[in-house]
């Protein structure tokens, strides 16, 4: 009896003005799955590449969500939000002045050496404007009630910085950044070292670790045949197992020999057709009296219906 549902990874674009949660609830509705996760939300305001693990596959949603990410920004001279973005509420707008300060004061050359100075950071106080969670409430809901929020430090690495050029309204650049990093801290934080306001006019998300943007699909046009399976993603080594093997590993059994060569995210177990995955396993983290441990097994009821008889 087959799964009421399909696995599989969705590559979507997400437009600006909807939340990451929203396009998931959308997707789950529009595609009849039984759960669709995520792997690292934007923004309302921002747009770009999500990954969507749905089904058995929201089991992978943690490996991704380590993986650095690559945005394009484009900044807005003379404009200041709270929350360094559209959504945020206004704190200063003095566009035409400031430009006119802008630019007298950073010629393209100053602009780019300023923004590769982004590289030396190793830390970031996360935004107070965040969904970030506080006593159980959000920390933006705390900041705009006027409670004294104590600004989170994490560790982030900047990997690069380029494509910076002067726009209409400011300026944009590309960073390539450390899984957390908030691009609108980054440029609040220019704000108060330049004393000239900014903020972000837009954020495009345009690559997940090693997956980039280009052919992801717009909410309006997935459909089902959208999905991408392991073989295309998520690649790892393999062990085929028979009919006795396949038993062992669905009621919790191990196999002993035969055993692949695994990379850090470890290695797939997988029937005899090298379509079905029954076990994520890995190495790391094993007791010594087990050959590996299962990150997750891919339990099919109906499989054990048939190994019953």
């Amino acid at each position: 009896m087959a799964k009421p549902y399909v696995s599989g990874f969705l590559f979507v674009y997400k437009p600006p003005g909807i939340t990451s949660s929203d396009l998931v609830l959308k997707t789950k509705r529009l595609l009849s799955q039984k759960s669709v996760g995520h792997t690292g939300t934007l923004d309302r305001f921002a747009e770009g590449l999500l990954i969507l693990p749905c089904g058995d596959y929201t089991a992978f949603s943690q490996v991704f969500l380590g993986k650095d990410k690559t945005y394009l920004a484009e900044v807005i001279v003379g404009l200041r939000t709270d929350s360094g973005d559209p959504d945020g509420m206004v704190e200063v707008d003095e566009r035409e002045s400031s430009r006119k300060t802008f630019e007298s004061l950073f010629s393209i050359h100053r602009l780019e050496e300023e923004l590769q100075n982004l590289t030396k950071l190793t830390t970031q106080k996360a935004p107070k404007i965040s969904a970030l969670k506080v006593g159980g409430k959000r920390q933006s809901d705390l900041f705009r009630e006027g409670t004294v929020v104590e600004e989170k430090e994490r560790n982030i690495t900047i990997h690069s910085v380029k494509d910076i050029h002067k726009t209409e309204f400011g300026f944009s650049f590309r960073v390539h950044v450390s899984s957390g990093t908030y691009i609108r801290k980054l440029v609040l934080d220019l704000s108060d070292k330049w004393g000239i306001p900014l903020s972000l006019g837009r954020l495009v998300r345009e690559s997940i670790g090693e997956y980039g943007v280009t052919g992801a699909k717009t909410l309006d046009t997935i459909t089902a045949g959208d999905l991408k399976d392991w073989k295309e993603v998520f690649p790892l080594p393999l062990r085929i197992v028979d009919e006795t093997e396949k038993k062992a590993v669905i009621h919790g059994g191990y196999i002993w020999d035969k055993l692949p060569k695994a990379d850090a995210l470890g290695f797939y177990i997988v029937d005899s057709d090298q379509s079905t995955i029954l076990a994520w396993c890995s190495y790391e983290e094993k007791p010594n009296h087990i050959p590996y441990r299962y990150r997750k097994v891919f339990f099919d009821p109906s499989a054990k219906i048939m190994f019953s008889k």
